[in-house]
C-alpha cells in the first residue's frame, strides 16, 4: 500500500549552503509482517525487489518485549507515556525532531536504556538523554561512528522520567529509524573473557543490571565456530543471552604480572587502568614462526591495541597497532631470532584510556600449513537489466542490438596456509535465459567479478543465487560457498538476490530553460517525450530523488495519454522560500509495460541534467500577508479575533482573497471559518474558536492566504503562537 511522500510535514526551512545539496523524498510504503510464537530471537534479513532493481538486505529484529510504533507529531516534541520494559519503534523525521519518551520509576529502581540504529543500517546518530518531570537532564549517551548510545539509570526518586531522542547533527529522515528499548530486566552489558574454548566450561564475570549474580560458570558448545549465543541460566531459571567467541585452542586469562603460557593458546585479557600494560611471557626456539592474531573491536571492545613482542634484553622484534575504529583483527608474525624467553605487551594506543571494558582476545598460534581459502561477496543483491529486442533501442541511444552492459557481482578471495591454486566458480539458482561468465580465478588472484546478462526472453522477477567456489588443497577436492561478512553474532548472508530488471524506453526531452519566479506562485514548464517505442499513458511526477532540496515545492502529477509526445508540468512554489535561491526541481516519468508473458511493470525515468530541471530563482511574492498578532491566548470555550493586512501587487489589486487558519492534524478542537477579503481591501480579521479542551499547542499555527484565481493562484502565509494559561498547561502536564 503506497503512504504520502510526507506524513504531512515538511520539517524547517533548509537554506543556503545546505539546500543546495542532493535530498532524497523517499516515498512510506506500508507491510504486515507475521512472526511465529516460537520464532527465535534476534536479527532477520529482509530485501525486496521492483521491475527495476533490488534493495540490500536490511535488518529486522525479532524481540521478547510489548512493542509500540511511534505516531509522529509535527512541531516541539509532545511527551509519550509508555510502561516498562518496552520497546519502542521509532524515527527522527524530519530534521531537527525530537522525540520524548516517558516512564513511571521508583526511588532506586534501575533500567538499562539502549537505542539500535546504526546496528540496523539506519543513518541515525543518536543521542539519548534521560530528564526529569522538569525536563532538566540527568544522564546522557552518545553514538559513536560504530556503537549506538545505551546508558543505566537508576532513578533517585519516585516520579515520571523521560528519555529524549535526537540526531547529534540534527539531521532526519524517514529512513532515520531506531528501536528503543526501556527494561528493567536482567541485562548483559559486559562479559568477560570475551569467549572459550570449544566443548569446555568457562567462568564468566558479568557485569549489567537485575543480574542474580557477577560471576556464572557455563558449559559452551562443543561444535560451531566463531561467535554464538549463549544463554546465560541462573538457578535454573533462563535470565538473558550474551554473544562469545569459540575457538579449538586452550584458554587462559591474564593475572597481574608477566603472565606465562604455553603455545598455542588463546589469551584473554583486559587493560584495566589508562596507561596499563598486560605483559605474556612465552618460550620459543629460533627459526620458530608464530601467528600473533588480536581481536577486540571485532568482539565490541573499545580497545585499540598497540601489541609488541620484545626479547629478554627489551629489544623490540615485532610490533604493530591498530587504527582508531579498525574492526578487523590486528595480525602479528614472529620468528624467533634465537632461543629463549620473549614477552608479548599489550596497551591501549590512548593512555588515557582503559578500564574494565577494554578486553581482547590473543590467539598465538603457529601459522596455519593447511592450504584454505574463503569467498566473501562484495553485495547481496544484483540488478541485471534485460537485454532489449532490437526493436526497443535504449532512450537517447543508437540501435544496438537490444545489447546490455552485464550486471558485476564481486566475489573476493581470502587465502591461507599459502594457497595459490585456481578456483572454479559456480552460480546455482540461475533463471531460464540468464548467463554468467567469468567463472574462473586464476591462482594468485584475490578477485572476480562475475557478469550476469539475460536474453529478451528471460523473465522479469527474482531469484535467489548461491555461488560457491571449488578448488584442489593437497589433492583433495573442496567446495566453498561465498557469503556476506556479517557483525559478531550474525547470521551471514549466503545468497544473492538477482533481480531481472526492464530498462525504461521513454525519457523527457527539454532544452535549458531557467526563469524568474516570484514565491507563493505556480510555474508551468514544457516537456516533450521521447517514447522509444513504448505507446502508452505516462505520469509525469516530482521525483523521489532530487539534485537539490525542495524547500517545500510540490507538484501534482501529471497524467499524459497514449501517444502524446509533450506535457507541462505545473510546480507550486510555498511563500515561505528562499529569496534569490536558484529552484532546481527534478522529474520522473512512469509507464506501466505490458511484457511478453502478459505480466504488467511499472518503470520509471528521471535524470539529474539541467535541461531536465525545472530551474526557477525566486522573487518575492506578489501577495503578502500580515497578522497584527503573534501569539494570543488560549481560553478554553471562548473566541479570539486576529486581525490581518493583505498586500497585493498591483497586479492583483483586484483580485479577491480567501484567508484561512491551516491546522495540524493533530490539533483539536479550534476552528475558525475561513474569511474573503474583497478586490481593493486589504484589511480582514480572522475569528477564533476553542472547545472546551483544545490543543496541543506545540507549534505556530500557519494563517495562509490565497488568491480566488483557480488558474493562476498566489499565496501568502503567516504564523501566530497559540498560548495556553500556565496554570492550564501545568495541569495537562500532570495529567
Amino acid at each position: 500500500m503506497n503512504m504520502p511522500r510526507w506524513p504531512g510535514f515538511e520539517g524547517p526551512l533548509i537554506v543556503q549552503p545546505a539546500s543546495q545539496r542532493s535530498e532524497d523524498y523517499p516515498r512510506d510504503h506500508a507491510a504486515t509482517i507475521r512472526i511465529a510464537d516460537d520464532a527465535p530471537l534476534g536479527v532477520r534479513h529482509w530485501r525486496t525487489w521492483t521491475s527495476q532493481g533490488a534493495t540490500p538486505a536490511m535488518k529486522f529484529i525479532v524481540g521478547d518485549l510489548p512493542e509500540i510504533i511511534e505516531t509522529e507529531v509535527e512541531g516541539e516534541p509532545l511527551p509519550v507515556a509508555v510502561t516498562p520494559p518496552v520497546t519502542i519503534n521509532g524515527r527522527i523525521f524530519p530534521r531537527e525532531d525530537v522525540d520524548v519518551w516517558t516512564f513511571p520509576a521508583r526511588a532506586g529502581q534501575a533500567f538499562t536504556i539502549s537505542l539500535a540504529a546504526l546496528s540496523l543500517g539506519s543513518q541515525l546518530q543518536a543521542r539519548l538523554i534521560v530528564q526529569d518531570a522538569a525536563g532538566h537532564p540527568l544522564q546522557e549517551a552518545l553514538a559513536t561512528q560504530r556503537t549506538d548510545p545505551m546508558l543505566q539509570f537508576t532513578a533517585p526518586r519516585d516520579g515520571t522520567y523521560g528519555v529524549r531522542i535526537d540526531d547529534v547533527n540534527a539531521n532526519g529522515l524517514q529512513s532515520y529509524v531506531y528501536r528503543l528499548t526501556i527494561t528493567d530486566r536482567p541485562v548483559v552489558t559486559r562479559t568477560f573473557p570475551l569467549g572459550g574454548q570449544r566443548g569446555q566450561s568457562v567462568k564468566l564475570a558479568l557485569a549489567g543490571q537485575a543480574l542474580p549474580a557477577r560471576e556464572l560458570e557455563i558449559k559452551l558448545p562443543a561444535t560451531g565456530s566463531g561467535a554464538v549465543s549463549v544463554p546465560l541460566v541462573f538457578n535454573g531459571k533462563f535470565a538473558t543471552t550474551t554473544v562469545l567467541e569459540l575457538d579449538e585452542l586452550p584458554e587462559l586469562v591474564y593475572a597481574e604480572g608477566s603472565a606465562p603460557f604455553a603455545v598455542p593458546a588463546v589469551l584473554n585479557g583486559r587493560i584495566l587502568k589508562p596507561g596499563g600494560t598486560n605483559v605474556w611471557r612465552f618460550s620459543a626456539k629460533k627459526g620458530e614462526t608464530l601467528e600473533f592474531s588480536l581481536a577486540s573491536a571485532r568482539l565490541g571492545s573499545p580497545l585499540t591495541p598497540v601489541v609488541s613482542v620484545v626479547d629478554d634484553s627489551g629489544k623490540t622484534i615485532v610490533s604493530g597497532e591498530a587504527a582508531p575504529g579498525e574492526l578487523t583483527d590486528l595480525t602479528l608474525n614472529f620468528r624467533a631470532p634465537a632461543d629463549g624467553e620473549f614477552l608479548e605487551r599489550i596497551s591501549e594506543r590512548f593512555a588515557s584510556r582503559g578500564g574494565a571494558d577494554f578486553a581482547y582476545r590473543l590467539r598465538v598460534a603457529p601459522p596455519n600449513p593447511t592450504p584454505d581459502f574463503q569467498l566473501t561477496l562484495a553485495n547481496d543483491t544484483l540488478t541485471v537489466i534485460r537485454e532489449t529486442a532490437d526493436s526497443e533501442p535504449a532512450p537517447g541511444k543508437p540501435k544496438r542490438g537490444g545489447k546490455q552492459q552485464p550486471g558485476k557481482l564481486k566475489v573476493n578471495v581470502v587465502t591461507r596456509g599459502g594457497f595459490k591454486g585456481d578456483i572454479d566458480l559456480a552460480v546455482e539458482g540461475l533463471p531460464s535465459q540468464v548467463t554468467v561468465s567469468g567463472t574462473k580465478i586464476a591462482a594468485g588472484r584475490t578477485t572476480a567479478d562475475l557478469s550476469f546478462s539475460a536474453e529478451h526472453g528471460a523473465k522479469i522477477g527474482a531469484a535467489h543465487l548461491t555461488v560457491r567456489g571449488t578448488a584442489t588443497l593437497n589433492g583433495e577436492v573442496v567446495t566453498r560457498t561465498a557469503s556476506l561478512p556479517a557483525p559478531r553474532g550474525e547470521a551471514a548472508i549466503d545468497s544473492v538476490l538477482l533481480a531481472l530488471a526492464l530498462s525504461t524506453p521513454f525519457k523527457t526531452t527539454s532544452e535549458f530553460l531557467m526563469n524568474i519566479v516570484p514565491r507563493g506562485s505556480k510555474y508551468r514548464r514544457p516537456y516533450g517525450i521521447e517514447r522509444g517505442g513504448y505507446e502508452g499513458p505516462l505520469v509525469a511526477k516530482l521525483a523521489d530523488r532530487q539534485g537539490r532540496h525542495l524547500q517545500g515545492v510540490t507538484a501534482p502529477p501529471v497524467e499524459i495519454s497514449p501517444g502524446d509526445d509533450r506535457f507541462e508540468f505545473e510546480v507550486t512554489f510555498p511563500p515561505g522560500m528562499e529569496l534569490s535561491r536558484t529552484s532546481r526541481s527534478q522529474v520522473m516519468l512512469l509507464g506501466t509495460i505490458r511484457d511478453h508473458d502478459g505480466s504488467e511493470h511499472v518503470v520509471s525515468y528521471s535524470q539529474n541534467e539541467q535541461n531536465d530541471q525545472v530551474i526557477t530563482i525566486t522573487q518575492a511574492g506578489l501577495l503578502e500577508l500580515e497578522l497584527d498578532l503573534t501569539s494570543v491566548r488560549v481560553v478554553p470555550g471562548a473566541a479570539v479575533k486576529i486581525p490581518f493586512h493583505l498586500r497585493r501587487d498591483k497586479s492583483l489589486a483586484a483580485e479577491a482573497v480567501r484567508v484561512e487558519l491551516t491546522l495540524p492534524a493533530h490539533v483539536q478542537g479550534v476552528r475558525a471559518e475561513p474569511v474573503t477579503v474583497i478586490g481593493g481591501t486589504g484589511l480582514g480579521g480572522l475569528e477564533v474558536f476553542f472547545s472546551a479542551s483544545p490543543g496541543p499547542f506545540n507549534m505556530p499555527i500557519r494563517v495562509f492566504a490565497t488568491t480566488l484565481d483557480l488558474r493562476q493562484p498566489h499565496t501568502a502565509e503567516a504564523f501566530i503562537e497559540f498560548v495556553r494559561p500556565a496554570m492550564a498547561r501545568t495541569a495537562r502536564a500532570q495529567e
